[in-house]
Order: C-alpha cells, then sequence, then structure tokens
C-alpha cells in the first residue's frame, strides 16, 4: 500500500467514525490547505469537531480499532477546550480533534464544503478558503508570526486562489479573530 493510500485510510477511518456518530466537523489545517491550494506533506490531520461528552465513548470505542486513543484525555480536553489527539496505527498519522467552541468556528463548520478527493473518500468536509486562511493568518500570529511554515502556507493559499476569495467574509473574521493587519499583508501584499 502506498504512503497516499495510507494517509487516505487513515482520514476515512476518521470521517467514518465521526459521521457514523452523527458528528459534525471539518478538515482543516495543512491537509484542508493541500486540498484547496497547493499539496505539502504532513503528517497530522486537523479536525475540528462538535462533540458531546455523551458521543466520547461510543466514538471512541468505533476510534480504538483503527488509532491508539485515551478516552480520558478526550475528556479533559473537552473540559479545559483544548485539543485531544489520535495516532493512526498503521501510518502514525496524528489527528488532532479541536472542539468545535467559538463562533468562528460554528461558523467555519456551517460553511465547510464537501469534497471528494478519492474514489474511497466521496465525501469529506473541508473548510472553505477563506476559513482555512483565517485560522492560518491566527495561528501564525498566535505563533509569534515566526512560523516559516505558517508563512509559507499562507502565501501559497493566497496566490492559487487570488481573486476567489470573499473578501468582505474575510474582512469581517478577520477583525473578530484580531488578525486584520495580517490578512491586509498577506492578501493586499501579496505576502
Amino acid at each position: 500500500m502506498s504512503e497516499g493510500a495510507e494517509l487516505l485510510g487513515a482520514v476515512r477511518a476518521v470521517v467514518t467514525a465521526l459521521e457514523r456518530h452523527e458528528v459534525r466537523y471539518f478538515i482543516t489545517g495543512s491537509f484542508a490547505s493541500s486540498v484547496q491550494g497547493e499539496f505539502r506533506a504532513t503528517n497530522d490531520l486537523d479536525v475540528v469537531a462538535g462533540l458531546a461528552p455523551a458521543q466520547l465513548e461510543p466514538l471512541f470505542h468505533d476510534f480504538a480499532h483503527d488509532f491508539v486513543v485515551d478516552i480520558d484525555q478526550a475528556r479533559s480536553a473537552l473540559g479545559s477546550s483544548s485539543s485531544f489527539n489520535l495516532i493512526h496505527r498503521v501510518t502514525y498519522l496524528k489527528v488532532d480533534v479541536f472542539p468545535c467552541l467559538t463562533p468562528f468556528d460554528r461558523e467555519a463548520t456551517r460553511r465547510a464544503e464537501s469534497i471528494a478527493i478519492s474514489p474511497e473518500i466521496s465525501s469529506l468536509r473541508v473548510a472553505t478558503r477563506e476559513d482555512i486562511l483565517l485560522a492560518k493568518i491566527r495561528w501564525y500570529s498566535l505563533g509569534g508570526e515566526i512560523s516559516e511554515t505558517q508563512r509559507r502556507d499562507i502565501q501559497r493559499l493566497v496566490a492559487l486562489n487570488e481573486g476567489e476569495f470573499d473578501e468582505s467574509y474575510l474582512r469581517h473574521w478577520a477583525a473578530r479573530l484580531n488578525v486584520s493587519g495580517l490578512l491586509k499583508h498577506f492578501v493586499s501584499a501579496g505576502g
């Protein structure tokens, strides 16, 4: 099995379990950026999921077949509004699961697009290019604006989607996320 097929198998396992338990989710981060922009190899998958504590046990029962899981870590993460992770048993892909808690996350969940990325994954909920850009700019800001990888991802996403962005939406959420200056820098100046 090729590395790409193994990665898609890990993604499919996550998505299948979330959908089976009717958990609203979307894929974001570098994987989503690759789908909406330019491919970049990644060793993690970022998922924003609207999880309720009562869903954890049955969901983790499904996850345990394909992933190394720690339900106590997940419970603690939900209680403290932080992320938890799963490790795929075959590829060692790390899946970071972020609870859907903020107004931005809820809006991004509502706007996420269903995309077919392979015959095995006919419907994957992926953040829109605007929401990926906003999330990456926010993470870049929170990281002290020093991540060369984040900066490069942002620049590539902007370059590949020039003229395609809903700029009114970007400006609205950039203001709410306190990243208006960075948005202007990357979008107006071309990065």
